[in-house]
Parts: C-alpha cells; sequence; structure tokens
C-alpha cells in the first residue's frame, strides 16, 4: 500500500522517492485536506531527533525497515572524499552484501524528514486498523472432527481436509491442534499442502484410537486451496457428514487423492471423515483487505491523517512555542475540528467516513464478518 505525498511547495526539504511515488489509491495524504495541513507544518510539529545510523556492514542481513521499523535496517555511507553522509533505508528483505549507493532494489536513499513523515504514517496505518477492527480480527474458531467408532482403510494414496477461503486471499488460517484417530502410538506424518506446494510435513502420534488433540502452530495465509494431508491408512471414521458451506469465512471438505506425492496427487472431494480432527482459527487479514479495497477505504485513511495532524498540532508534543502563530488556530478552533461533529468539521468527515467503510466490511459476503452474534452454538457428533 502507497500512501504518497504531494509536493505543496511550502517546504525545501526534497522528500525520498518512496513517499513521492503515485498512491495505490490514487488519493495523496496532503491533497485535498485542511490547507493547515501541509509538509513545512507537518515537519515543525513531528518529533525532531538527532539521529546517528550505524554505518553499512557488508556483513549483516538487513529486513525491510518499514515491516520492521527497527533503527537497525536503516544505515549512513560516508563518502570517503567529501566526507558527505548518505541515509539509505534497506526496502528488500534478506538484504546482504548489496552496497546501498549501487544496489537501488535493495536500498532507497532517503533523509530524515522522509522518514520523520514515514513513521507517522505507519501510524495512521496502525490506526486505521484498530478503527476498523480489522488486527487479526478472528472469523471463526471450531473443531472439525467426529468420534469415530467403525475401523476403515482409507482410499487411495493420501486422504486431506481442504481449505479454502471463501473468495480471497484475505483469509488467513491457523491451525492450533490435530488429532489422528488411529490405533497404536506410531508417529503419522501430515503433510501441508498449498496448491501443488508441500509448505511443511510434521508428525502426529495417534493415542491408541483415542481422540487425542496435538498442539501445532501451522499457520496458512494466500491463495488457493490449502490440504492437511496424510498417507491412506487404517482410521476410526463415524457417520457424520460434512457440510463445506457451513463455515463462516472459509469451505471445508475432505479429499482423498492418487500419486506419488501428496503435492502431485491428483484428489477427490468427500464429504466423509477420515479420522482427522482440526482446531482451526480462521482470521481476517487486515493489511491485505485494506490492500484489496484501496480505492474504497482511500478516503477514510486520509480522514485518518487529517486527524491525526490536528490532534499533533493540539497536544504540541514537543512543545513549540509559537504553535498558534505558525498554524494560525488556537487552542478553541483545533478542539472544535477534534470534538465537534455537528459541523462541518474533520471529526465529522472521519465519523462519516468511517462508518461508510465499517458498513461494506460487515457485508462482506466472502467473511461474514458480523459483530451481531451472541452466544455460543455448540454441536456434538458432528463436523
Amino acid at each position: 500500500m502507497v500512501l504518497g505525498i504531494t509536493e505543496d511547495f511550502t517546504s525545501t526539504v526534497v522528500l525520498d522517492k518512496q513517499l513521492k511515488s503515485i498512491p495505490t489509491s490514487g488519493l495523496y495524504l496532503n491533497s485535498g485536506v485542511h490547507p493547515a495541513i501541509n509538509v513545512k507544518n507537518l515537519l515543525y510539529f513531528l518529533p525532531i531527533q538527532d539521529f546517528t545510523f550505524a554505518e553499512y556492514d557488508d556483513t549483516k542481513t538487513y529486513g525491510v525497515f518499514l515491516d520492521s521499523r527497527n533503527i537497525t535496517d536503516i544505515v549512513s555511507v560516508t563518502d570517503e572524499e567529501t566526507n558527505v553522509v548518505t541515509i539509505y533505508q534497506s526496502i528488500k528483505a534478506d538484504n546482504l552484501d548489496n552496497l546501498p549507493s549501487t544496489s537501488a532494489d535493495y536500498w532507497l536513499e532517503t533523509n530524515i524528514e522522509s522518514l520523520r513523515i514515514k513513521m507517522f504514517i505507519e501510524q495512521v496505518k496502525d490506526r486505521v486498523y484498530r478503527d476498523l477492527a480489522l488486527t487479526k480480527r478472528l472469523v471463526n474458531n471450531q473443531y472439525l472432527y467426529e468420534n469415530g467408532k467403525t475401523p476403515k482403510l482409507l482410499e487411495n494414496d493420501y486422504a486431506a481436509w481442504v481449505l479454502e477461503p471463501k473468495g480471497s486471499d484475505y483469509v488467513s488460517f491457523r491451525i492450533n491442534q490435530i488429532s489422528i484417530q488411529a490405533d497404536g502410538t506410531t508417529p503419522i506424518d501430515v503433510y501441508i499442502l498449498n496448491q501443488n506446494t508441500l509448505l511443511d510435513t510434521i508428525t502426529i502420534t495417534p493415542n491408541n484410537g483415542e481422540i487425542s488433540f496435538v498442539d501445532t502452530d501451522i499457520v496458512l495465509s494466500g491463495k488457493g486451496a490449502f490440504k492437511i494431508a496424510i498417507d491412506s491408512q487404517d482410521v476410526y471414521v463415524g457417520n457424520a457428514h460434512i457440510d463445506p458451506l457451513k463455515f463462516d469465512g472459509f469451505v471445508a471438505y475432505t479429499a482423498t487423492g492418487t500419486g506419488n506425492a501428496p503435492e502431485t496427487s491428483t484428489y477427490t472431494a468427500s464429504t466423509n471423515g477420515i479420522g482427522v480432527g482440526l482446531n482451526i482459527s480462521a482470521y481476517m487479514d487486515g493489511t491485505k483487505y485494506i490492500n484489496n479495497n484501496l480505492d474504497f477505504i482511500a478516503n477514510f485513511i486520509r480522514a485518518t491523517f487529517e486527524v491525526m495532524v490536528f490532534e499533533t498540532y493540539l497536544h504540541n508534543p514537543n512543545a513549540r512555542s509559537n504553535r498558534a502563530q505558525r498554524i494560525l488556530l488556537d487552542d478553541q478552533l483545533l478542539i472544535a475540528e477534534l470534538k465537534n461533529a455537528d459541523a462541518e468539521t474533520l471529526i465529522k468527515k472521519f465519523h462519516v467516513e468511517r462508518k461508510r467503510v465499517v458498513n461494506a466490511i460487515q457485508k462482506t459476503f466472502d467473511t461474514q464478518l458480523n459483530d451481531n452474534k451472541d452466544g455460543l452454538e455448540v454441536k456434538i457428533s458432528s463436523i
């Protein structure tokens, strides 16, 4: 998600290319906003620090600064002839032995003013996630298993649970626990698959035919179907029938596969139990949701930016002595913009945009994210 700042000719500071990029949504944060919001005022009120960045080290692996928000992913390079210091920001993961001055794919030349604005924009993003409750919002959590009593040899070469987000890649899964109802205590390999790729292999030890869940920490996120597969073998099954469409946020069903390896096998869908139980959570990934729908959410992001800038002006965290003269607004006017929701103020625009976006989220078909469900529904002996 690119949130850009357009040139407003209020400051002689040259912002870096990342800030001056064309926004993904087409809306610049500082365009079409209150006239008191400009680059010069923003830089005046944002925190000012005497930063000292470590010199570039070709033996160190750097990460993406805007992901880590770690000052160690920013470096300085000193020209030996002129003694001029240039600041670079790492923009790619696993950044090792790439000289900043000659590796534009890995490093971005920047300056302290650009970094100050970027960190403020990251705070705006965090506020958006918080206000929209998009920080790992739980869609669904439940056990998928049956109390099997009948021994059965699974068909074909592999058997699997198949999990598919309902139409989008912004639903992620976490497999909290897995159970395999089989005789003995010989460990069984469990294959974690996405489309034709083997992501991981773990081992689960059955408990002599009993339902016994083992803690796991498997996180699945991305496009396409995910499979939790085992080699076909003797397991215990019941008479439960799987309804693939009953789960909020995702589709779940079983399948059997034929082939030499789990990731390359051909799978046939089924609605019968396979002796494998899951404790699964489905989450909405707020970052992907916003990226997928940025054109619609952009006005709310900009409204949030406006409100946060005025909060900075009002609270004056850096104790600027001439604040009122600088932005031509006294405390009462600042408070009115942030508190008076009856007039055409920033806070009113913020709430209007927030309501519009929240209503859209609640109507999202493929995640069913409505928060108006009360109580718990418990079903016994069903998948």
